[in-house]
């Protein structure tokens, strides 16, 4: 009797289990339905197994972009025409997105393969090119305007920036004391008055007095003669002097980033005007056999680096370059002007601060050095090069 009961529950227990194991296939195993972007859903119970989450793609916009080189007065056809994923929160206003609007158009300049076409690229007929007119304006937005400034590989990214690019502007200035009256750098210059009486000889120490019928004035020879100083008292002695500079004043450096997102129109010179009528290239006659060999043409000479590159900014921000420009021109030694690259596609405006030297030594922790007993000596000559094998 206590045997059947025995089998009767093995039994039961071995059909729980069984119901079981069928529960856990058809929860665990079955096919996992995709997702609307493609992907397979993790699990969703059973022995806290870890769900994967996607991120989510920003949103994007298609514009339309060059599949194949364009040039000037060229009709676009279809198959010149690609598309290409731009972030919604910085699409240009002048951005296509359908293409039946650039079709049968023709290209306004010269476009690249892979820039987007914007509206103000493109025309529909041959006469609205203007001989007149410049390439380059039609590709300043409306708003804007174009400013020259100098360039060069050290202040220019190494000659790495090309046209269409976007650049910061940074300035630096050498700053000095004036007085405000003379406009003329400080320390000023003392002069002694004297009555008529004075004897107008020299002391022998460069100081002369120069009279006229009533009155003189003692002026002082050499760089910093008669410099206007201040008294201090020698603390050992006790005793006052005067105190005048050793050198002229010295300058104080600031930088800043005074224009950010600059559109680079065109490094180096736009070249000579397009005075002539775009036509279709003609198609090249056969070489004639009788015809006598042209000699090869003379070497091309390497051309120049450029040394002046076109902006587009604000007209406030024209006004600031022309300012700096005018800046440099008057103190060329005192004001700076670099070029930062930016990355592309990056239209973000950072906060910046002016770097000093304060800032420097505050900003980075640098220990100002002890005086020390001891010193390099500087009067040591510099090592000779070993001559090259």
């Amino acid at each position: 009797m206590q045997r059947g009961r025995l089998l009767i529950l093995v039994a039961l227990v071995l059909i729980i289990l069984s119901a079981a194991g069928i529960f856990f296939i058809l929860r665990f195993m079955q096919p996992a339905t995709p997702t609307a972007d493609g992907g397979t859903p993790a699990p969703s119970g059973g022995g806290g197994g870890v769900v994967e989450q996607t991120a989510t793609p920003a949103s994007a916009l298609n514009i339309i972009v060059a599949a194949q080189n364009l040039k000037r007065g060229d009709v676009i056809p279809t198959e010149a025409l690609s598309s290409f994923p731009w972030p919604t929160q910085i699409v240009p206003p002048s951005a296509i997105t359908d293409p039946s609007k650039v079709v049968g158009s023709r290209a306004r300049y010269t476009i690249q393969r892979g820039e987007p076409i914007f509206s103000t690229m493109i025309v529909q007929s041959l006469a609205q090119i203007s001989p007149s007119g410049s390439d380059g304006a039609g590709q300043i937005p409306p708003g804007f305007t174009a400013i020259s400034i100098p360039y060069d590989k050290r202040s220019g990214v190494a000659l790495g920036v090309q046209d269409g690019d976007y650049v910061n502007v940074l300035v630096s200035w050498a700053i000095v004391d004036i007085d405000q009256d003379f406009q003329s750098v400080l320390p000023n210059l003392a002069a002694g008055v004297v009555d008529a009486e004075g004897t107008g000889a020299s002391d022998g120490q460069g100081n002369v007095t120069v009279n006229n019928s009533k009155t003189g004035i003692v002026y002082g020879t050499g760089p910093q003669a008669n410099a206007v100083g201040r008294v201090e008292t020698e603390p050992n002695l006790n005793l006052p002097f005067y105190l005048v500079p050793q050198e002229e004043q010295r300058s104080r450096l600031v930088s800043q980033a005074v224009i950010q997102n600059a559109l680079v129109l065109k490094v180096g010179d736009f070249g000579p005007a397009r005075a002539e009528v775009i036509e279709p290239t003609p198609t090249a006659a056969p070489p004639d056999p009788n015809a006598t060999a042209t000699p090869p043409p003379p070497p091309t000479p390497t051309p120049l680096p450029p040394d002046i590159i076109t902006l587009v900014v604000s007209p406030q921000d024209a006004i600031v370059l022309d300012f700096v420009n005018r800046l440099k021109q008057q103190y060329p030694s005192a004001v700076n002007v670099t070029l930062t690259l930016r990355s592309a596609g990056d239209t973000s405006l950072a906060e910046t601060q002016s770097v000093t030297l304060q800032y420097m030594f505050e900003r980075y922790t640098i220990s100002l050095p002890a005086k020390l007993n001891y010193g390099l000596d500087s009067k040591v000559p510099a090592p000779t090069p070993a001559p090259a094998p």
